[in-house]
């Protein structure tokens, strides 16, 4: 009970609650007020218009009639109604309005007052026969609507009170006892009572925000208590680092001293002890190297601490005399140690004896001379060595060249039996067509040396031969045509060098190598056949490629695809040789699929097919570098991929993509 009484949060919030709600009560008690007077208005607009539409019309006839005793009796029941407060019947006559009767007190603060004419109805005629005044009065509605919102005030703020302590007394327990518990056990919070968890008596299941702090807080504490472990491992390891450093440096073989910028020695290892056959008392504070340093040397020492006090120094020789008056040479190098403002506070001085140098530069002069004499004589084989090196390479460079002339042979070989397989045809059209119309010459003019040109048997028969020869004729010029389309695709193809490029379209370029290589294979093994599937896509953009290259490419993918459906065909003669490719456009790229369904490739050697010398046929049958070539026009020229598929007895599948912008 005391925290509830001493609870600052609670009490704010009670402050706070009682205000909005008091706020808030006003508020509705007002609107409650004016929607109350409304009403009330309204009640005794009805009411008046009650009495113009009930009374007006009796009262007339009464005053016409001049029966008092009726009029006082509707009077009566007028005033009686709620809120009627006074009411005048007045009288028409020639000389104004006269004061017929009159009831009720007159009032001229917070009333409505009505004026209704009283008409008598004679001959069909309404006749103005007076006034009736009718006085309603507010004073009656005002109280009622003070009694209301004094009612309403007093509930309301019973209620709100009633509300706010007990909105206060939820607080205290949901929100204000656990802050309480949490400040309680942050002040208790020491490092030797973290392993403590702070915890919150809860009625239900449910986890508040107060909940999740204590959760936070528990997990601060863990980290916090995390955090105090590593410090003190750090501690530890700080402790250790510094015992390790003391005996490295008291373990050194070299000489590790501090110096102050004046030169003043702070500290030394026992090496310097050692050395300078000092006590380590009497070397503390001294000027150390112009006590210790010979004397024809002091120039250096100044040197020395000039150069320490701008910069780190190193490989710095100065003597240092030993208590025996003798000499060791010291090659010195320095570390400076600044504060946080960069002025240095220490110079670590590091020195290595080199008294002995001498003596081992002269060993290691011989050493020198020994190993250039080596030098010399390995040198000589080496130079023999490359130079039988340099003719294996030119060799080898001859013998690669060979290969690959060798190569491109090959495909020129396919190239040259398509294409004579493509001009046997229209030449075997146009020699045929060619004796044709010779024999119909000869015919025609035996025709007419026999029996002349009049016989009209001899016209028509001159008639049908020179038709005849017509339409020979023009099978001649079509395939004569053909032939020469294929001439010049040669010539072209030809006349092409390697690095030429142009926008070429590669439908047309697979559709003429693909012909090329089916019948180059068809010559070379009698009987060959395969089903040949091309999808190809129609207004295909135009590529900027190397077109003879490229087309060296196709030529020897679709020569392999031949030659492997031939190879699956010997094997197994039921097998139907089929040929699929597809040409597509995607983003930045111009896609095409090569896939045959022959003899495939094992899986273990497809990492190998793109190798220059790797070949699956056997020897004699290919030189190795079909692939090889491909990949590097297709990867290196192009600056495209080329991937391959395979799955071996099933299907081989490459897949070419050239860039659009090649």
């Amino acid at each position: 009970m005391s925290r509830f009484q001493t609870s600052k949060l609670s009490f704010e919030l009670l402050k706070w609650i009682l205000v909005c709600s008091t706020a808030l009560t006003f508020l509705g008690t007002a609107v409650q007020f004016y929607s109350d007077y409304r009403t009330g208005v309204a009640t005794i607009e009805t009411t008046l218009d009650q009495i113009q539409r009930s009374y007006t019309s009796s009262i007339s006839n009464s005053l016409w009639n001049l029966d008092d005793e009726q009029i006082k009796i509707q009077v009566n029941g007028i005033i009686k109604l709620k809120d009627i407060e006074y009411i005048k019947i007045s009288e028409k006559r020639e000389d104004g309005l006269q004061v017929f009767t009159e009831q009720g007190d007159f009032q001229t603060k917070n009333v409505i007052n009505k004026k209704y004419k009283l008409l008598y109805k004679s001959d069909n005629n309404l006749i103005e026969i007076g006034i009736l005044h009718v006085q309603a009065s507010l004073t009656g509605l005002f109280s009622r609507l003070f009694d209301k919102v004094l009612i309403i005030l007093v509930t309301q703020t019973i209620k709100t009170f009633i509300v706010s302590f007990c909105i206060l007394y939820i607080i205290h327990v949901l929100v204000s006892k656990k802050i309480n518990t949490l400040v309680e056990f942050a002040k208790q919070l020491r490092v030797k009572n973290l392993d403590s968890p702070i915890l919150l008596k809860r009625d239900t299941k449910k986890i508040d925000e107060i909940d999740e702090l204590a959760k936070s807080m528990n997990q601060m504490r863990i980290h916090l208590k995390m955090s105090i472990d590593k410090m003190k491992k750090s501690e530890e390891y700080i402790i250790q680092e510094r015992d390790y450093t003391k005996d490295l440096i008291n373990g050194s073989p070299y000489i590790i001293c501090g110096l102050t910028p004046e030169g003043k020695l702070n500290f030394i290892n026992p090496m310097g002890v050692i050395l300078t056959g000092v006590d380590e008392r009497e070397l503390i504070n001294s000027q150390f190297f112009q006590d210790y340093s010979s004397n024809g040397s002091l120039d250096k020492v100044e040197s020395f601490f000039v150069e320490s006090r701008i910069h780190e120094v190193k490989g710095f020789e100065i003597p240092l005399r030993n208590s025996s008056g003798n000499l060791n040479m010291i090659s010195w190098s320095t570390l400076l140690r600044r504060d946080s403002d960069g002025v240095i506070i220490e110079i670590i001085c590091f020195g290595a004896d080199i008294t002995k140098k001498d003596l081992a530069e002269k060993e290691l002069k011989k050493y020198q001379e020994h190993l250039e004499v080596l030098v010399e004589k390995r040198t000589f084989e080496v130079d023999e060595k490359n130079l039988a090196l340099e003719k294996n390479i030119q060799e080898l460079t001859q013998m690669q060249d060979r290969l690959i002339a060798q190569e491109k042979l090959a495909s020129l070989g396919s190239l040259t039996a398509g294409i004579a397989h493509e001009l046997n045809n229209p030449l075997n059209f146009i020699i045929n067509f060619s004796f044709a119309g010779q024999e119909n010459c000869s015919d025609i003019l035996n025709e007419l040396n026999e029996k002349g040109i009049e016989d009209l048997e001899v016209q028509n028969e001159i008639k049908e031969c020179l038709a005849e020869q017509v339409k020979f004729n023009e099978l001649i010029h079509v395939h004569g045509k053909r032939a020469e389309t294929i001439i010049r695709s040669m010539l072209d193809h030809s006349r092409l060098k390697e690095s030429d490029r142009s926008e070429e379209d590669i439908n047309g370029l697979i559709e003429e190598n693909i012909n090329f290589a089916f019948h180059a294979l068809k010559s070379k093994y009698r009987g060959f056949n395969s089903k040949i599937n091309l999808v190809l896509q129609p207004n295909l953009c135009k590529v900027n490629i190397a077109k003879s290259e490229l087309g060296r490419v196709f030529l020897n993918m679709f020569a392999n695809a031949f030659y492997a459906l031939n190879m699956k065909k010997d094997i197994d003669h039921s097998f139907s040789p089929e040929l699929d490719v597809t040409s597509k456009e995607e983003d930045n790229c111009v896609v095409i699929n090569i896939k045959d369904n022959g003899i495939g490739i094992p899986k273990e050697k497809l990492k190998d097919v793109f190798d220059p010398f790797f070949t699956t046929k056997p020897t004699g049958e290919g030189t190795g570098l079909g692939l090889s070539l491909s990949h590097e026009i297709i990867v290196g020229l192009h600056h495209g991929e080329l991937d391959i598929k395979s799955e071996e007895g099933i299907f081989t599948e490459f897949i070419i993509k050239l860039p659009k912008s090649a």
